[in-house]
């Protein structure tokens, strides 16, 4: 992996990790979009992304990303996160529960002249419902 690669992936993590919103003006293109089922379609570039962070941070104060894995090709760019968080604020009209999230999921990026210009990504949104307790979780292997 590129050392240009390296250095947005641990800018990404200090992000989500500090909430510096410096970071995310300095990594993401103006135009970035941000595909993610919990933003509005509308978030682009460093400023919507440090919006949407410093929502996160405030409703999760102690919210911390790991990267598991990641490979890079040309300009695109995949990667394996999980990310935890304690939900002590509100987010997107759910209450504070107190309670842990531990959810994995992928992002998949394309990089152009040093920065993110996409952002798509994917997770099991109904995981983090389930382990908020705002939805009652479904019983594995369960028929009809």
């Amino acid at each position: 992996m590129s050392q240009d690669v390296q250095h947005i992936l641990d800018s990404v993590v200090e992000l989500w990790n500090t909430g510096n919103a410096d970071i995310a003006q300095r990594i993401y293109t103006d135009d970035c979009p941000r595909i993610d089922p919990n933003v509005p379609a509308d978030t682009r570039g460093g400023a919507g992304i440090a919006r949407y962070v410093a929502e996160v941070r405030s409703a999760y104060p102690d919210f911390r990303l790991e990267i598991l894995d990641s490979l890079a090709q040309d300009d695109r760019l995949a990667v394996h996160w999980v990310v935890t968080g304690t939900h002590k604020g509100d987010f997107r009209g759910i209450a504070p529960t107190g309670k842990q999230i531990n959810i994995t999921g992928v992002t998949l990026a394309r990089i152009k002249d040093g920065k993110l210009a996409e952002d798509r990504v994917y997770f099991d949104r109904m995981t983090m419902f389930e382990q908020l307790g705002v939805v009652q979780g479904q019983t594995k292997g369960a028929t009809g």
